[in-house]
């Protein structure tokens, strides 16, 4: 049976987002145990459902254990630190302007120094919009108009006459 081919197309190998820990301790300070703390880690930071989570923890019954866990009755504790898990990710993984900043100022450097130079004047107009040194203004008008009956002078004048723009020349001197 070993020698024999596989049919069909070949999995593609998964990269794993995440590198799981060996082996998770009990969390006397949160008062759960190893397996709950499995769970809580494999719910907040393993990347798969609660079900799944219980279920990589080591729980029999997963589904029934993952949704006892989760209920905030039967196992208060965990339901807590799940909680205060989910904000400490929330906390560090959260888009804020010094990070985006940081972030723009290194891709800014660094693609300067390699060389690519449009990347780094992108990354510095970024930057420039960030700290509000620059400012995206865009317009729309909303024209009720027939332009099939409209000549290209009477559209010009219209469009102008909406901005605000002199058709005119007038000298200011005088």
């Amino acid at each position: 049976m070993a020698d024999e081919k596989r049919v069909g197309r070949p999995k593609k190998e998964r990269k794993q987002l995440v590198e799981t820990p060996a082996k998770f301790l009990a969390d006397d300070e949160a008062g759960i145990t190893d397996m709950q703390a499995g769970f809580v880690w494999h719910y907040t930071e393993g990347a798969c459902g609660q079900t799944e989570a219980a279920r990589r923890a080591g729980f029999s019954f997963p589904a029934s254990a993952a949704t006892k866990m989760l209920n905030g009755h039967d196992f208060p504790k965990v339901t807590r630190a799940v909680r205060v898990k989910q904000d400490e990710l929330r906390e560090k993984y959260a888009v804020t302007p010094q990070k985006t900043g940081a972030m723009l100022w290194n891709i800014a450097e660094t693609a300067f120094e390699s060389g690519a130079y449009n990347a780094a004047v992108s990354a510095v107009k970024e930057l420039n919009q960030l700290a509000g040194l620059t400012i995206h203004r865009s317009q729309n008008l909303n024209i009720n108009a027939d332009l099939q009956k409209m000549t290209k002078d009477d559209i010009k004048h219209r469009l102008n006459e909406l901005l605000g723009v002199e058709t005119e020349m007038k000298d200011k001197d005088h």
